[in-house]
């Protein structure tokens, strides 16, 4: 059986304009990564600002596409840095599960969002589509993306304290965990299917969760396949043989100079992103795959890493490169 439109999905780096939609519809885009930054939503202590969240919500909802949302960040009014998991203490650990609370009440099933702001904003679209599954931190096994160094027992207590306050408002939401990098450079950095493995160790994350995430950014599908493999094992010997594995972020830069390994030219980023969305395709009952976000929607002037500001599918101009109308193809079936 083919793929469900929800099995193609996209990271956009920026929040898309009319321009893009039109060209996300085109795409047969079925899913949505959106970022739902602690510090952005909520810059003071109860003080929630959900004006951006609602306008990507709402637009990707509107055109049909299933979002998920990525739960993170650390708000200056906590002690620690934007990377730095509020688990330290008691106060950190409220504050945050009320934030996942607002966040589920808003956005969850019968969430105030679809009652009223949805139809007001997006009049004569498609039907409300309340989230459904909730994904924490990203790249909880680097260093970049969790100070001051990874912790299995941090990031379990974090996905344990968020299963609680989502499960207080939506019982039957799915957790999947953040996005982890293959093997993730730096200081402390931890190979996802050990990180895995040592998760799904621990009672409480294996209880909280129920997918994983990998980032497998590879030189090409074969290293992306033995990645997911290694992640499929994990799960097995962590009792978790049923967890899917969601592909939340995976994708190839257009310009061939710099980024080492994920530095292409635009053919070889088509070509990849062809071979790669197939193979998941072919194996996604096999190996439980739920989904494969492309990272990312169109280029930008500078960024977190230096290939990923040319790994769009379009152009700063949006202009659709040869790996946009190889997605188009694949999502279409």
């Amino acid at each position: 059986m083919a793929a469900p439109p929800s099995f193609f999905g996209l990271v956009p780096h920026e929040e898309p304009a009319t321009a893009d939609y039109e060209l996300i519809d085109r795409a047969n885009v079925g899913a949505a990564r959106v970022g739902l930054s602690w510090p952005a939503i909520e810059p003071r202590k109860d003080r929630f600002d959900w004006r951006t969240t609602d306008r990507l919500i709402g637009g990707f909802a509107s055109r049909g596409i299933t979002v998920l949302p990525l739960l993170n960040g650390n708000p200056r009014w906590l002690p620690g840095t934007w990377t730095k998991p509020p688990v330290g203490s008691a106060r950190q650990q409220r504050a945050w599960m009320e934030f996942v609370a607002a966040a589920v009440e808003r956005y969850g099933a019968g969430g105030t969002y679809w009652q009223a702001a949805y139809g007001i904003q997006f009049p004569g679209s498609a039907s409300p589509r309340p989230i459904s599954t909730w994904q924490v931190w990203n790249e909880e096994n680097g260093p970049k993306h969790f100070h001051p160094r990874p912790s299995v027992g941090k990031y379990a207590k974090l996905v344990r304290i968020t299963a609680q306050a989502i499960e207080r408002h939506d019982p039957g939401a799915k957790i999947v965990t953040g996005g982890m990098a293959s093997e993730p450079t730096g200081k402390g950095g931890i190979d996802a299917w050990t990180y895995v493995r040592k998760l799904m160790g621990r009672r409480s994350a294996r209880r909280s969760v129920d997918h994983v995430a990998l980032h497998p950014y590879a030189r090409n599908e074969r290293e992306i396949a033995s990645h997911v493999k290694k992640v499929r094992r994990a799960l097995k010997k962590g009792g978790k043989r049923k967890a899917q594995v969601w592909i939340t972020e995976l994708g190839w830069s257009s310009r061939p100079r710099g980024g080492g390994k994920l530095a292409k030219t635009a053919k070889q980023q088509a070509k990849l992103l062809k071979r790669s969305y197939q193979l998941l395709e072919r194996k996604r009952r096999r190996w439980k795959i739920g989904g494969v976000y492309w990272y990312t929607w169109r280029d930008f002037k500078s960024g977190i890493c230096d290939w990923c500001p040319h790994a769009g599918l379009v152009t700063r101009g949006r202009s659709p490169k040869p790996a946009y109308r190889k997605y188009r193809r694949v999502a279409r079936g």
